[in-house]
């Protein structure tokens, strides 16, 4: 075979060899704890113990949470031009059984305090405003209440929302939600849009990832428009729900999957037993202790407060980006998420941060370490994601290509190409389906240049004359 045209990656993929970059598949390897805060590592720590869940699941969890209660309050300094907030998007999926909706409650209890705290407070300020207002000077009824606050109710976190009722909550909460959901199902398919003839509906989760302004077609404000969308998302679910996430074509080509952080978990369900499990006081107190601090410091600020990053960090982080852009032949079949790594890795860092120092993280520079933390954990992502992927595209390439060879019998590997079946650079799979036994190949050329053809093993249009060059 002619291969000096080819490119390096295709070379390998014919050799068989492995891709010479670092960034691969590792479907086994733990979530480095060791480099998250002594206390999220101790809450980690009670909760697997108690909830018998995945120290995994609980790490992401945690960043997740971290996340939320940061908001628009405070930012990260880089080299770049634009300031990066630690708002993280993540989906989480995992088998039913594993404690998720457990864990992820009780991670979020802080955050649902202080929701209720706000309303409450909010509800007594529109109360003593009424009874102002009122002629009679009496008590305002709890309906006249409701509707001064109609949709004005101070909101930080939400689980299920249509594009048009989060543009109405963002607006009346500073341009700012966390997005909360223990079983997403309902939300990716109003995300396909299951319930609107079609129509994407993540235009909002596309700008709130990078504090884009929003233009709405629906009344819901005054100049219908949105100047500075952030969100931050956690969603769980379950594989299927995850496999319909990545393969919808919309969510994947408008880039709003690039902009997640994604990992399927497939955990055994842990059997029961008769030990007491419980979560020590001082262990949710501390909890509670560090998430009420950044949402005290940070989460509602009108004027975000800054971290700068040290010369060293910035140095980790553009080091990273440049072995992305090295190996960029290598990452084409991962669609775009490459391009948004650097970024996630920032925002991972600035949570790792603030769960350190809290109130006093700005007036603390970022240091190398915490740098090389993230950098640790975003590893692990980006592990866990290329596994994902490869799983689905095999599992998609495969059912494709088995189908046309068995409609259309043995076939050149030329045809194949030509028709985009698979790709020169996917040439790596055939030899896991040869391996597997599910297709065969030989050269059928009857001079020097070789023509590999292929075939379901056992097609009885195989040509007799050539069944012991089957390979």
């Amino acid at each position: 075979m002619n291969i000096e045209n080819l490119s390096k990656v295709e070379k390998e993929l014919i050799a068989g060899d492995n891709l010479s970059h670092a960034f691969q598949a590792v479907p086994d390897e733990p979530f480095p704890v060791h480099v998250l805060p002594e206390v999220m590592q101790d809450v980690l720590s009670s909760l697997a113990d108690a909830y018998k869940a995945p120290a995994n699941l609980i790490a992401c969890m945690q960043l997740g949470v971290i996340s939320a209660a940061l908001g628009k309050g405070i930012r990260l300094r880089t080299n770049h031009p634009d300031p990066t907030y630690g708002l993280l998007y993540q989906f989480v999926s995992t088998p039913p059984g594993i404690n998720k909706t457990t864990v992820l409650k009780w991670l979020t209890k802080p955050l649902l305090e202080k929701q209720m705290e706000m309303r409450a407070q909010q509800r007594i300020a529109v109360e003593s405003q009424l009874a102002l207002d009122s002629k009679g000077g009496g008590p305002p009824s709890k309906k006249s209440i409701n509707n001064e606050i109609g949709k004005a109710r101070r909101t930080l976190v939400v689980e299920h929302f249509s594009q048009e009722g989060l543009a109405t909550t963002l607006t009346h909460n500073n341009e700012y939600l966390a997005v909360i959901s223990s079983d997403c199902a309902g939300v990716v398919d109003d995300l396909k849009g299951i319930k609107s003839n079609g129509a994407f509906q993540g235009e909002l989760l596309l700008k709130g990832y990078s504090g884009d302004p929003y233009d709405t077609n629906f009344k819901v404000a005054d100049d219908e428009h949105l100047e500075e969308v952030r969100l931050s998302i956690l969603w769980a679910g379950t594989d299927e729900t995850l496999r319909d996430f990545i393969c919808d074509k919309r969510i994947s080509s408008r880039g709003l999957l690039s902009r997640f952080l994604f990992v399927e978990f497939d955990e055994a369900i842990p059997k029961r037993d008769l030990c007491p499990r419980f979560v020590p006081e001082h262990i949710e107190a501390n909890w509670s202790r560090v998430v009420d601090e950044l949402l005290s410091n940070f989460w509602n600020g009108d004027f975000p407060k800054e971290v700068q990053m040290s010369s060293g960090s910035i140095s980790l982080l553009v080091a990273f980006d440049n072995e992305r852009i090295d190996a960029q032949d290598y990452l084409v079949n991962y669609k775009s998420l490459p391009e948004r790594w650097a970024e996630n890795g920032m925002r991972i860092a600035l949570i790792l941060h603030c769960a350190e120092f809290g109130q006093s993280a700005p007036s603390t520079e970022l240091s190398v370490q915490t740098m090389e933390s993230a950098m640790k954990i975003l590893k692990w992502y980006i592990g866990r994601e290329i596994e994902v992927l490869e799983d689905y595209n095999a599992e998609s390439l495969q059912e494709e290509q088995l189908k046309f060879l068995d409609t259309n019998g043995p076939s050149s590997l030329r045809d194949i190409h030509r028709k985009n079946i698979l790709k020169k650079s996917q040439r790596g799979y055939l030899n896991q389906w040869k391996d597997n036994g599910e297709v065969v190949s030989w050269n059928a050329s009857k001079g020097s240049r070789e023509s590999t053809h292929i075939a379901l093993t056992g097609d009885s249009r195989i040509p007799s004359t050539i069944t012991n060059q089957i390979s």
